[in-house]
């Protein structure tokens, strides 16, 4: 075997301008260059190569070790545009070595090796390998040494060679700017060549660019031709407008060119009313107390700042106050950084739409309106909440059965109250869960569900409650509560759960929490706003309006709590009748429903003026309760009623007895009149009876939810 180091000296040649695939990489930092080499076109190189002494190692021998130019013909030195480094591997014999492995590595940093990721590459069938490789920056210079490592399964050799790079120098040409005078947020060409000291182009240079406002690369690189393009915008990456002198710099090497701009002042071209839509409650509603909206200003299509405009209050609501609380004249504001103006809005008194103008202080013309901006919203008032369930008359026999109790409130102006208004609930028995909903669109719901306690009387009474405003008589009419001048409709104070339904206060019955602290009376002046309302109205329909008031939006209430501001705890209160599915209670009436005192049918009498006697119709009274101590409660909702006969009597003069329900409900509604305390709830049906006698059977059976039937039969007497 034998060891070969072949070293060669050189001389610098002119570079020229034979590169044209060459492309930049980031290799060194500043104007580093890398590129693509041209192809290999598998041409026989010229032999000479390197010159030394040889070490051969096993079977394999480097014959050939040389660089050439892109056309294959032999060099000393390196350029900008590169060169291949080849070498022929032999075997002992002499004779090409075909798919040995060929590592090739430089001893410095400054030249890069391509064609291969690996740095290896394997020789032909001529024994060949070749790499490529180029200075990374024309600046770039000095000895450098590549080595050839050549191995097959079981032997190697190296070969060195030293070769010499010499710095190029690039020159750029002046800044050709398109157009130098632009609008703000323009944008222009800029061109410019990379040549060498004898004016040839030069490829691959990388240039850096700058500019003091606006936006340009960081960085070009030449073509093929040396020529260098990019592209000047005349705003920044932030949005905000360039105006006055910019001024832009290239630079590769030592190399500097610049050139001036002059930039328009920005123009405001636009209004665009950029908020979505906003509701607000009005004045003391409890809901947001103010609102903001928006315009943007633009130039062109780009947010201009600084610029003024003027604000003005075209349609309003009474009250309502904008920029400023109070203030309803027109204002002028400038736009931040970003092209905006916001606006403030305070509502008043009054629902309504509002609609502000936008215009540009330097164009009128120029302006924008908002949209979808209104104050609609209040808190609760006294007669505006109403409690409803989905049944009231549930099967207490089991745990568990529930139903929807549903709570609705309106303002004083009949819109829906501020989305997440709170409705507290508590209970006399059973479940309400959970405790408390919060409205959307002026409703919120709960579940109430039957267990324990389940309250003597057979009536669960079921208290909501809800901060929120009296009810009032606007005497000024500004819609608006003015105390000392309004008046309450009835005023309210500390509210309590009426388990025993007597409407008065009762130590031990439940109170709500949240207390007036007051000790004032609690003024009536129902009649003043019943004649407000409908004074042509019947005395009688004004006194059942009176009572509806009182019962549903007064009480319950405790005496000697009342004040004289707006603020109330409001309250509404119903009724779950506390039934079972099971054990029902049947009672026969008389037409006017008193419960007969013998509880029998009796058999129409007969018509003698007829041949042959025939009986009439007659009509049976029935009223149906929960058993056991519910006995005054109708049976569940959803419970159904029949009535049937039985036809015991034959004879030639027997009619056929037949039964036909003609009033009543067949099954238990869903929502029944819960009455008052005592009062008896129970479902009445009435039956006609046709041809029936003495003897023959009348039925009555029900069926509960459950599916259980209870029958009873009567005998016809």
């Amino acid at each position: 075997m034998s060891y070969s180091l072949r070293s060669t000296t050189s001389t610098a040649f002119q570079l020229t301008a034979l590169s044209l695939a060459l492309v930049l990489a980031g290799c060194g930092g500043g104007d580093t260059v890398d590129s693509i080499a041209p192809e290999y076109d598998g041409s026989t190189p010229n032999t000479g190569g390197g010159n030394g002494n040889e070490l051969p190692i096993g079977e394999l021998n480097i014959l050939e070790s040389k660089l050439v130019d892109i056309d294959g013909n032999p060099i000393t030195s390196v350029s900008l545009e590169g060169a291949y480094y080849e070498v022929k591997v032999t075997n002992s014999n002499g004779q090409p070595a075909a798919n040995a492995k060929v590592t090739f590595t430089i001893d410095a940093e400054g030249i890069a090796l391509s064609q291969t990721t690996s740095g290896a590459t394997l020789t032909d069938s001529n024994g060949l390998a070749r790499i490529f490789l180029k200075p990374t920056a024309p600046q770039v210079s000095g000895a450098y040494t590549i080595t050839a490592n050549a191995s097959n399964a079981t032997n190697s050799v190296i070969d060195n060679l030293d070769f010499l790079v010499q710095a190029t120098t690039v020159n750029l040409s002046t800044l050709n700017v398109t157009n130098s005078q632009l609008i703000a947020g323009g944008q222009t060409a800029v061109t410019m060549t990379a040549n060498d000291t004898l004016g040839n182009p030069i490829s691959g240079i990388l240039v850096n660019l700058n500019a003091n406002c606006g936006q340009l690369p960081s960085q070009a690189t030449s073509n093929e031709n040396g020529v260098i393009e990019f592209v000047y915008k005349a705003i920044n990456t932030d949005n905000t407008l360039c105006s006055g002198n910019v001024r832009i710099s290239a630079n590769s090497g030592s190399s500097t060119q610049t050139a001036n701009l002059t930039i328009q002042a920005p123009e405001a071209t636009s209004i665009v009313y950029t908020s979505n839509d906003l509701t607000l409650g009005i004045q003391n509603s409890g809901s947001s107390a103010t609102g903001e909206v928006e315009f943007t200003i633009y130039s062109n299509r780009t947010p201009l700042a600084n610029s003024e405009v003027i604000l003005s209050l075209e349609k309003s609501p009474l009250g309502l106050s904008f920029v400023q609380l109070g203030n309803r004249a027109n204002q002028t504001l400038r736009t931040d950084a970003n092209g905006r103006v916001s606006v403030n809005i305070y509502p008043g008194s009054t629902p309504g739409p509002v609609e502000i103008k936008a215009t540009l202080a330097s164009d009128s013309r120029i302006n924008a309106l908002s949209k979808g901006i209104s104050v609609a919203s209040s808190r609760p008032t006294q007669d505006g909440i109403s409690l409803s369930f989905g049944t009231n008359a549930l099967d207490w026999s089991i745990d568990g059965d529930e139903t929807p109790v549903v709570a609705r409130l309106v303002d004083r102006n009949g819109n829906k109250v501020p989305d997440g208004t709170v409705v507290n609930f508590t209970a006399e028995g059973g479940k309400v869960f959970p405790s408390s909903c919060t409205t959307s669109d002026g409703a919120c719901s709960i579940t109430f569900s039957t267990q324990n306690p389940l309250p003597g009387d057979g009536r669960a009474t079921i208290l909501a409650v809800v901060e929120g405003e009296k009810a009032y008589i606007d005497q000024n009419e500004n819609n608006a509560w003015d105390e000392g001048i309004d008046i309450l409709v009835h005023n309210i104070g500390d509210t309590f759960r009426d388990d025993n339904e007597n409407n008065t206060f009762e130590i031990g019955e439940f109170t709500y929490p949240l207390t007036t602290q007051a000790s004032g009376m609690c003024e009536n002046n129902i009649d003043k706003f019943i004649q407000l309302k409908f004074p042509t109205s019947s005395n009688e329909v004004k006194e059942v309006f009176a009572n509806r008031f009182f019962s549903n939006f007064v009480s319950p209430n405790k005496p000697m709590t009342c004040n004289s501001g707006l603020d109330a705890v409001l309250r509404f209160e119903s009724v779950q009748l506390i039934t079972r599915g099971e054990n029902p209670e049947f009672t026969l009436l008389d037409k006017n429903g008193v419960r007969l005192q013998d509880q029998v049918i009796m058999a129409p009498k007969k018509d003698p003026a007829t041949t042959p006697s025939t009986s009439t119709s007659s009509r049976v009274y029935t009223r149906i309760n929960s058993g056991g101590i519910y006995n005054l409660n109708p049976m569940p909702a959803g419970t159904t009623i029949s009535g049937s006969v039985t036809d015991k009597t034959k004879g030639t003069d027997s009619g056929s007895c037949a039964v036909e329900m003609i009033g009543g409900p067949a099954v238990v509604p869903a929502i029944v009149g819960t009455g008052r305390p005592g009062d008896n709830t129970g479902t009445i049906n009435t039956f006609a009876l046709d041809e029936c006698e003495v003897g023959d059977f009348f039925k009555i059976s029900v069926t509960s939810p459950k599916g259980t039937t209870t029958t009873i039969t009567y005998t016809i007497q």
